[in-house]
């Protein structure tokens, strides 16, 4: 997958997980943290998961 499309899909995921958060609590450390794990993980989760198989 192209690195700009990963991006792109971490943002859009991480901004859902981060609205359907707000929709819950809008306590903003929450949403916030929640928006940037799911982003992070998307983001870089090809290379967490290619470091865990070898």
């Amino acid at each position: 997958m192209y690195p700009f499309t990963r991006f792109l899909l971490g943002l859009a995921g991480g901004a859902l997980a981060a609205s359907i958060t707000y929709a819950i609590t809008t306590v903003p450390p929450w949403w916030w943290l929640v928006g940037l794990v799911v982003a992070v993980l998307i983001w870089f989760g090809e290379l967490i998961a290619d470091a865990l198989t070898d």
